[in-house]
């Protein structure tokens, strides 16, 4: 059995005391990325949540629309969206627009033009249905490591990016950034080229409680093209609009970082 939690907190196994003698303890290492189950119809893969646990992710649960838009305010990293037929297609820009989080859509198999209508419409990955759950952890994993980019130094022209080490130089330069403007490119860096929704990158970076203050995502995109941009007014690397959104273009090479 297993408890959807509520707002953000994520889904959890039932307390010892009330498991079967000899069923799995959750386990106690560190949780690592958070993964969203969630169903567009009257159900989701819950199944696949024990497993996921034992793997180390934290796990939330919602089922339908407006749930889901919900439990996308929280820190989300890859969402695993099980798709009942054709006909919720139609709320996956809706979905996409409310986060930044990586989108595997599990559908209908042997429909070739749902598979290409959702990779459009914003999923990153497709599972057809039946499928071996040692396949799609295996597509989790690939698509949570395209996301990582903590191992690597990004370039995007004269911009260098280390999100680990939490340096940026530019033109060689050491950048003296503020918390919130590092937070913001490396959130940016994330996924280079992938479009932010603006609400998104102001709640992941201010919290709930300032996210509403649009001037604070405008003036910091401002001063860190007058850092970044080869001409702030015509931009190349931090690109979009409060209106559109921003993602980071140019992205030239990716460079692995010293051990």
């Amino acid at each position: 059995m297993i408890d959807q939690g509520d707002a953000c907190h994520p889904a959890r196994t039932r307390p010892a005391a009330d498991r079967p003698r000899g069923a799995l303890e959750p386990p106690t290492m560190a949780l690592s990325s958070s993964i969203l189950v969630a169903g567009l119809g009257d159900r989701t893969c819950e199944f696949l949540i024990p497993t996921l646990l034992k793997e180390g992710y934290q796990t939330h649960v919602a089922v339908g629309l407006h749930p889901i838009l919900e439990r996308l305010h929280c820190a989300i990293d890859l969402m695993l969206l099980d798709l009942p037929s054709a006909d919720e297609v139609a709320h996956l820009p809706t979905v996409r627009a409310a986060s930044g989080a990586t989108m595997i859509v599990i559908g209908p198999g042997r429909n070739a033009r749902l598979v290409v209508r959702a990779l459009e419409l914003g999923a990153d990955d497709y599972v057809q249905r039946p499928f071996r759950t040692d396949e799609l952890l295996a597509r989790v994993r690939a698509q949570l490591r395209r996301r990582n980019t903590q191992g690597s130094i990004l370039v995007f022209g004269k911009l260098s990016l280390d999100p680990q080490g939490r340096r940026a130089t530019y033109d060689g330069r050491a950048l003296d950034l503020s918390a919130e403007e590092f937070a913001l490119l490396s959130l940016l860096a994330a996924r280079p080229g992938h479009l932010y929704p603006s609400e998104f990158l102001a709640q992941q970076v201010w919290g709930a409680a300032r996210c509403a203050d649009r001037d604070l995502l405008t003036s910091t995109v401002t001063r860190l093209r007058q850092l970044i941009e080869p001409d702030p007014e015509l931009p190349t690397i931090l690109v979009g609009s409060l209106e559109r959104g921003y993602w980071l273009g140019g992205l030239t090479r990716e460079l692995n970082r010293e051990p």
